[in-house]
């Protein structure tokens, strides 16, 4: 009988164990919020596009297809200045310039924004001129390698699993239409009115409607029209 009680009085001492195994340090990432246990990381790479050109420096239709999705795409993450970089001289250089800034027009991007550099290419290569421009991308690195060696259903000290939050951390990172938007809020428009977006600011922290009032002619209403039989 008494190595019965034995028994039962070693299992909540070894419950007590196990919640003590795991350290300080888990206990306390475990309790920090999820976007400070995977912060979202920014960080600045290259894009970079190749544009293979024939021997007097003419596009070929599918690369100017490449070049027009390569401004596209520098209108949505770019940042900074698009340098065209060509590894042939004389008339080829100039005529391989001429069609990517032609098309860099078309997609609304000013002539100061685009620089032009040489590049010495490696033998044997076909693209004789390259794009590139500097770019932001979000990422959470914490999340990369997924630690799932954890039984989530065999946890005492009853704290979170080390991967808990990397899905929503993931999804933000990947719909940021602008990943430099989350590191700092872009610059307002010079056309914008500062005088209506404090009136704006203002109403919303008083709890009041933000909207502009309806006038009278704001409804839709033509007029009032009767028929000529309809009477009075």
């Amino acid at each position: 009988m008494k190595a019965f009680k034995s028994a039962i009085f070693a299992i909540p001492v070894a419950l007590a164990a196990s919640a003590c195994s795991s350290s300080f340090d888990e206990r306390y990432q475990a309790a920090l919020p999820i976007d400070q246990r995977h912060p979202i990381e920014v960080k600045s790479e290259v894009a970079l596009l190749n544009v293979a050109t024939d021997g007097a420096g003419r596009l070929s239709p599918q690369s100017r297809q490449q070049v027009a999705g390569f401004f596209n795409a520098y209108r949505s993450d770019g940042s900074g200045a698009i340098e065209i970089q060509t590894a042939v001289g004389g008339r080829a250089a100039a005529q391989t310039e001429g069609e990517i800034r032609d098309i860099a027009a078309i997609y609304g991007i000013p002539r100061n924004y685009i620089t032009v550099a040489g590049f010495a290419p490696e033998q044997g290569a076909t693209a004789t001129t390259r794009l590139a421009y500097a770019r932001y991308v979000a990422s959470v690195p914490s999340c990369e390698n997924a630690d799932w060696s954890q039984n989530l259903s065999m946890t005492w000290d009853n704290t979170t699993y080390p991967t808990l939050g990397c899905s929503t951390q993931q999804n933000i990172a990947a719909m940021a239409a602008n990943p430099r938007d989350l590191i700092e809020a872009q610059p307002m428009d010079a056309t914008a009115s500062a005088e209506r977006r404090d009136t704006i600011i203002g109403k919303y922290e008083k709890g009041e409607p933000t909207a502009a009032k309806a006038n009278d002619g704001d409804s839709g209403k033509v007029a009032d029209v009767t028929s000529g039989t309809q009477k009075q």
